[in-house]
């Protein structure tokens, strides 16, 4: 690894003969961008936070750089210091930090996972690498746990410490000085670097373990505030931001997808779709992510919990910090005006710690609409008729005619304007109507008069009348033959069809 020399940042080798790590492994080490105090280190957690010590604020004006992938130093701002609390609300020496904003996934900076065993007593004898001011590293077993007692600003955190006994000090053994307040120390893992703790401080103690402040013997307890025991405490305050502390031994669950649309969607008209999230098991689900690749791009793309952005107008990423056990949580993605073709395509990728990315894939029909049927016509307005058959772009659109075709048989082979047939002392009108003319907005009333005053239209019927509805014969695909049957006996009856459109 190569960090900033003072006062010019100028890259400067790092060495420590006992240090055999691939240095590409711990480039979520961060340090200030500062002419003096650059030799502090801090961890990410997230490609928003890091971990640090409380004790130990950083200004708040201060740049934290980190090593790319790419050889060179990118620098951040810092946007908030938060100690997080224990469970009884105190305030512990370990501190989460927000970046102003996040690191780039291209800058090749990962975030550090943190290693969670399931006992305290699973960590003990394993080794440790620790990190310290100046970027220098050692080695060091885990010797054991500790809560302090009547040391204020201390004594609220739960600590892994280790014993520094000079007569046993290898060439890479180290214990804390000051400045090293903050940095790291990790667990390798399967060769990756597991984050367990960030420097507190040290004790001097004899050869039985015991406070010594005389320090005779040259021993020291090394404290380092222990990360697995506050990662509920660092997600609540992650949450916000879209992420969780990663773990190392993410509990199984799994999740399931569906993706619905918001009543019927219609064709360049405002619709949404629901994209709906649940954890199918009982252990919490950590960084969910899902990938949402559309055919039509949205207008926005958002939930309650969810972080979701643009990646391009066809693709969006969304995040959240996790799902409970149980919980299920939804996504919205909207249009404005939805596309004129028949349908939408919908691809959702989902993945959680500990996870394979899971696909749930949807076409979507889109209902056709008055404007869409429209398009392409001389004159659009419903009133109008363009291709002069004596048949309104209204009617043609309610009756299945073209716009653009003067006929008055329907694409579907059916007439399209009403007819009227007389069979012994009763009267026939039938006309077509569209099987879905109420999802279309279309709205068929039968009005009748005695006369062809305009006042004494009424949709109440004569005696005797019905009104049937049954297939064409033969059959006209999306429609059907609607029959009004009046008995001559009533005397005059003019009857008239009025079709009107919603949407």
């Amino acid at each position: 690894m190569q960090f900033p020399g003072a006062p010019v940042y100028a890259q400067t080798p790092a060495l420590n003969p006992g240090f055999l790590e691939n240095a590409a492994l711990f480039r979520g080490i961060g340090w200030p961008a500062h002419a003096t105090d650059w030799t502090r280190q801090m961890a990410l957690v997230s490609p928003r936070h890091f971990v640090y010590a409380t004790h130990y604020p950083l200004g708040a004006d201060w740049r934290i750089a980190f090593l790319g992938a790419d050889g060179n130093q990118h620098t951040f701002g810092i946007a908030s210091q938060t100690p997080v609390v224990n469970q009884l609300g105190q305030t512990t020496d370990l501190m989460l930090c927000t970046l102003s904003t996040a690191i780039p996934s291209s800058l090749g900076i990962p975030s550090f996972r943190v290693l969670n065993l399931p006992t305290e007593a699973e960590y003990e004898t394993k080794q440790l690498t620790v990190g310290g001011g100046f970027v220098r590293f050692g080695r060091m077993p885990v010797h054991g746990f500790k809560t302090l007692v009547n040391d204020p600003g201390f004594d609220t955190t739960r600590f892994l410490h280790f014993d520094f006994h000079p007569e046993s000090a290898a060439l890479d053994r180290c214990y804390y000085q000051g400045g090293d307040s903050g940095a790291p120390s990790f667990i390798m893992t399967a060769g990756e670097a597991a984050l367990v703790g960030t420097a507190s401080g040290r004790d001097p103690i004899n050869a039985q373990g015991q406070i010594d402040p005389q320090n005779q013997q040259g021993r020291y307890r090394n404290y380092m505030a222990f990360i697995p025991a506050y990662l509920n405490e660092l997600d609540a305050l992650m949450e916000g931001h879209g992420y969780h502390i990663r773990r190392v031994n993410a509990a199984a669950t799994s999740t399931g997808a569906t993706l619905s649309p918001t009543g019927s969607l219609r064709r360049m008209k405002a619709g949404s779709v629901v994209v709906a999230l649940a954890n199918q098991g009982s252990a919490a689900a950590h960084n969910v992510v899902v990938r949402l690749v559309f055919s039509a791009a949205p207008a926005t793309v958002a939930g309650t919990g969810w972080i979701c952005d643009a990646e391009s107008p066809l693709v969006w990423n969304c995040r959240r910090g996790g799902l409970a056990g149980a919980q299920q949580s939804v996504i919205h993605a909207s249009w404005t005006m939805l596309p004129a073709s028949a349908s939408l395509s919908i691809s959702s990728t989902r993945s959680h710690d500990g996870s394979a990315a899971q696909e749930t894939n949807v076409t979507l029909p889109l209902l056709e609409t008055y404007t869409s049927w429209i398009q392409g016509a001389q004159d659009t307005a419903q009133s109008s008729d363009p291709d002069r058959d004596g048949i309104s772009n209204l009617l043609e659109y309610a009756s299945g005619g073209s716009p653009s075709t003067p006929s008055q048989i329907a694409q579907a082979g059916h007439r399209q304007l009403p007819r009227v047939e007389r069979s012994g002392n009763r009267v026939r009108v039938r006309f077509p109507r569209r099987t879905d003319a109420a999802a279309r907005g279309l709205s068929d009333v039968i009005e009748y008069s005695p006369n062809l005053g305009s006042a004494s239209w009424q949709t109440s019927p004569p005696g005797g009348t019905t009104v049937t509805a049954g297939p064409f014969s033969p059959d006209s695909d999306g429609f059907e033959e609607v029959t009004v049957d009046l008995p001559v006996a009533q005397g005059p009856c003019f009857v008239r069809l009025r079709t009107t459109l919603t949407e």
